[in-house]
């Protein structure tokens, strides 16, 4: 496959994006101390410019990936008492995991040296999220230069240039795994958080454009980011949400708050900015897909839940699941309502307005590892 370069137009809704990224955790968290408190503690204090130079990853080499295959990573691992592996080793699953790099030394996290810590918060993500997928096809999830916390918590433009040198990052490796490593094979794109922004930019950048990989992919997973129907996902020219629990080529996203919570900030914010069409998102509609039926704007009882895994730091494993934990409800409004928030440990990374993003996956685990492999297995049988 020919490389590709990022067209200027790419460029500008890569930084409107990032603007949005920013502008959205933002504006829920300085309203508050803790977002005072957050600046001072993460965001870093030099100029992005005066930085060291580091390379960029060499993705032809299994050391710039967290997971793929052949690699013994935490992507492989199984939730205690759950033995059933993979069950559709013709599919792929391209992840882009979160935030991991926390530090305020610098803009992008670092891909060398000892960054010990580093590599243990990835393979938390991976552990928690990228392993849902297990049962759907075989992972690659690449390092890159994330764009380190702080980066979303600053105003002055330098987050935004962080975001705009991971994601350069992403592509790159995306343009490597499809040129070397896929073979033609159906695929699912997943991200959380930052990973979904890159998820979201891959399905205008790179899959919209060729209609080759907008057949071949089987969902994206874009959870844990706002998308917009008419402005993130018109433009894409039919790839439009999923409306059911087998649909194929179509994208799942989901924001988790509690029943009582307060989202006025996303809200406010998402109405204010841009979407990749270029036109503010006032009026349109924020996709809601309730992982409990995969259906949009449904609600569902906790009795749907096949079951959710707790978020435990230091564990080696991943606990047992919990089924019918909580139900779920999209509000008019396009945010998740849990309808029996989960309390006691599921709080401690809970973010202001009692907001579940850290949990997005962790909740509906055992429905998205359910989930994406009927949509591979969907797929292969539609297309084979």
């Amino acid at each position: 496959m020919a490389k590709h370069k990022t067209a200027p137009a790419a460029k500008f809704l890569l930084a409107i994006a990032a603007v949005i990224v920013l502008i959205l955790i933002a504006g829920v968290l300085f309203t508050s101390n803790e977002g005072t408190m957050m600046k001072w503690a993460f965001v870093p204090s030099h100029e992005i410019a005066t930085e060291e130079a580091t390379e960029a990853p060499d993705y032809s080499s299994e050391t710039a990936w967290a997971a793929r295959p052949g690699m013994s990573t935490n992507a492989l691992l199984l939730p205690e008492g759950i033995m059933q592996t993979m069950q559709v080793p013709e599919a792929d699953v391209f992840y882009i995991h979160p935030t991991t790099y926390l530090s305020k030394e610098r803009w992008n996290a670092p891909l060398d040296g000892d960054e010990a810590a580093l590599g243990r918060r990835a393979n938390f993500a991976l552990k928690y999220q990228a392993s849902a997928f297990g049962l759907a096809g075989q992972v690659y999830a690449p390092k890159y230069r994330q764009a380190a916390f702080g980066a979303f918590f600053d105003d002055s433009g330098q987050g935004v240039q962080a975001l705009v040198k991971a994601h350069a990052d992403v592509l790159a490796a995306f343009d490597h795994y499809m040129a070397n490593d896929n073979d033609g094979r159906p695929f699912i794109l997943a991200g959380h958080s930052q990973g979904a922004l890159h998820a979201l930019l891959l399905l205008a950048e790179r899959i919209a454009i060729n209609p080759d990989l907008k057949e071949r992919m089987i969902a994206a997973y874009i959870i844990g980011w706002p998308v917009s129907l008419e402005g993130d996902l018109a433009p894409l020219g039919g790839i439009d949400a999923c409306e059911s629990p087998k649909d194929t080529g179509c994208v799942v996203s989901f924001q988790s708050f509690s029943k009582d919570g307060d989202p006025s900030g996303i809200l406010e914010m998402f109405a204010k900015t841009p979407g990749l069409n270029g036109k503010p998102r006032a009026g349109t509609t924020m996709l809601c897909t309730n992982p409990l039926n995969w259906h949009v704007g449904a609600k569902a009882p906790k009795d749907a839940n096949l079951g959710a895994v707790e978020l435990v730091s230091g564990a080696e494993g991943i606990a047992a699941p919990t089924p019918g934990l909580t139900g779920a409800r999209c509000g008019q409004r396009g945010i998740l309502y849990l309808t029996e928030p989960p309390q006691g440990s599921w709080r401690e990374f809970m973010m202001t307005g009692e907001n579940y993003h850290a949990y997005d996956y962790n909740l509906f685990y055992m429905n998205i590892r359910a989930n994406a492999a009927n949509r591979a297995k969907t797929w292969l049988e539609t297309h084979r």
